[in-house]
């Protein structure tokens, strides 16, 4: 008897002590200002200059200041690095004077610095090297003035100087591990290496450890000149996996999910310590097809094209993709000045898809490689919206092998070269304002990936530079609105969602927001 009850009071001590533990780990969760951010990958550097995917400005805009940034999801850019500014009557000058701020190294952010980081992405000629392709130069009368010369007016300057390539680094830093801003820039900088290693900016973060396709880590910058958060160090877990995310989320391993679904938002529900953000964002999902014949086969045909529009059932990607999701009524999002909505939802007409195949010649369809990389558009695998398109296209006698290609080993080499004949992709907003859409139109960055060349359609590609010369929003609107009905039934690019955001977090933070600009702004994020 006294043996049965010394076991039983053992039993009883340890899990006593097995809760007081968990109640001690549960307790030290709720107080550690480290959190943890799950998010999706599909990039490869985080060197500001190189940089343009989705996830990099997360961890871009923690670590570096810009001239100005975005404080809201919905407003216009604001001053951050610069204290005051003014454009010339005329448009084609932009002065500035610059805050006193401090870099992580401690060096003073000087005019010289501004000089440096724009020049560089301009010489990189990488792919955001296009936000810099109306800065004809730029002048340094002192150390806190800082002119910005135009090639043409440009009404959406101030939106691209907030876009996390266009951060300000520490120039003297830089230079002394490879980095460059001359002219061949793109041959002679070697600062990639290093700034994949650390960060080099005036941010509230320094970026200690980046291992690809894994973690990074970031720490409080002590030599931070703002106002700082209380979250003193972030782990952030390159984990594209929604189920995955949901697991860490519901055993306290992760603080922040940003790639959850519906299916995983529901298990978020009925946990008191976890919330749930469903919102919807500009990043939208596309069909892309070559319009050189000799890439894309019959998809280069515009009757075609007109004819997979016709066949997609929009209301059936909208269920894969979600609570949340629209259909764009062209290229300009939801949301965006000038922006004429949602397609309409009985747009699909599978007999007149049909009708337009036999136009083109194809009454009996023909076989196609759809291309689709390892991706997720807000946690919505590219893999399922290829696998949708197939199932739609054979209602008209296309018959798609899908091909699965990962980003690193060569899909996102053939994307930038505009080598895909056909495939499904999704963009999110570079700078948050509509005419960072226009990169889809002939000879820009995103159509020339298509094939699209600007002599193929030159009144169109004209309204480029009209919108950017439309300094005053209501002749923007009518521009932007004209160019989406150019666009609504023509054209390689197909808009077939924009896409939700399901994001799972903990409770214990404030300040978790859905962000267009920067995927999840980590600066306005705290510990209660």
């Amino acid at each position: 008897m006294k043996k049965k009850l010394l076991t039983l009071s053992l039993c009883l001590a340890m899990s006593f002590g097995c809760a007081a533990y968990a109640g001690a780990q549960a307790q030290a969760a709720e107080t550690s200002t480290t959190v943890v951010v799950a998010m999706g990958g599909g990039f490869s550097s985080l060197d500001p200059g190189q940089i343009y995917e989705k996830y990099p400005p997360l961890v871009v805009n923690a670590c570096y200041d810009n001239l100005f940034r975005f404080m809201d999801n919905e407003g216009a850019p604001e001053p951050a690095l610069v204290d005051t500014y003014e454009f010339s009557e005329d448009g084609l000058t932009l002065t500035m004077t610059l805050k006193d701020a401090t870099f992580a190294s401690g060096n003073p952010v000087t005019s010289a610095d501004v000089a440096f980081s724009i020049n560089r992405v301009k010489n990189l000629k990488g792919n955001p090297s296009f936000l810099c392709d109306t800065i004809e130069s730029i002048e340094t009368p002192d150390e806190k003035t800082v002119v910005f010369h135009m090639t043409q007016v440009d009404s959406a300057i101030l939106a691209k100087m907030s876009y996390n390539s266009m951060a300000i680094l520490d120039s003297a830093v830089v230079k002394e591990n490879g980095g460059t801003d001359a002219e061949d820039a793109s041959t002679t900088d070697t600062a990639n290496d290093y700034l994949n290693s650390t960060s080099a900016g005036s941010g509230m973060y320094i970026m200690t450890s980046y291992v690809p396709d894994s973690e990074i880590i970031l720490e409080k910058n002590p030599n931070y000149w703002g106002e700082a958060t209380n979250v003193d160090k972030y782990i952030i877990k390159i984990q594209p996996d929604a189920n995955a995310q949901m697991m860490g989320l519901s055993f306290g391993d992760v603080d922040v999910a940003l790639n959850m679904t519906d299916d995983t938002m529901a298990e978020v529900v009925d946990d008191e310590n976890l919330a749930g953000i469903n919102s919807a964002t500009k990043t939208v999902g596309f069909v892309m097809m070559n319009m050189d014949e000799s890439i894309g086969g019959p998809v280069s045909d515009p009757k075609v094209q007109q004819a997979i529009r016709k066949a997609i059932d929009y209301s059936g990607v909208q269920l894969i993709c979600g609570e949340g999701t629209s259909t764009p009524y062209s290229l300009i999002q939801t949301g965006f000045m000038g922006s004429k909505g949602e397609r309409p939802a009985d747009y699909t007409n599978v007999e007149e898809a049909q009708a337009l195949m036999e136009e083109a010649g194809y009454p009996d369809g023909f076989t196609i490689d759809l291309v689709v990389t390892d991706l997720d558009m807000e946690g919505i695998l590219l893999t399922d919206l290829a696998q949708k398109i197939k199932d739609d296209l054979a209602k008209i006698k296309i018959e798609c092998n899908i091909v699965a290609q990962p980003w690193a080993a060569g899909y996102g080499d053939a994307y930038r070269d505009g080598t895909l004949g056909f495939t499904v992709m999704y963009w999110g907003t570079d700078y948050n304002d509509p005419n960072v859409q226009l990169e889809f139109l002939p000879g820009k960055t995103v159509g020339l990936r298509a094939g699209w060349q600007e002599d193929m359609d030159p009144e169109l590609a004209a309204k480029y530079d009209e919108v950017l010369a439309a300094t005053d929003n209501e002749e923007r609107t009518v521009l932007l609105e004209e160019i989406q009905d150019d666009m609504y039934e023509d054209g390689p690019f197909i808009f077939i969602a924009q896409a939700p955001a399901h994001i799972g977090y903990n409770t214990r933070l404030t300040g978790v927001e859905v962000s267009d600009p920067y995927a999840l702004d980590l600066t306005k994020i705290n510990v209660k």
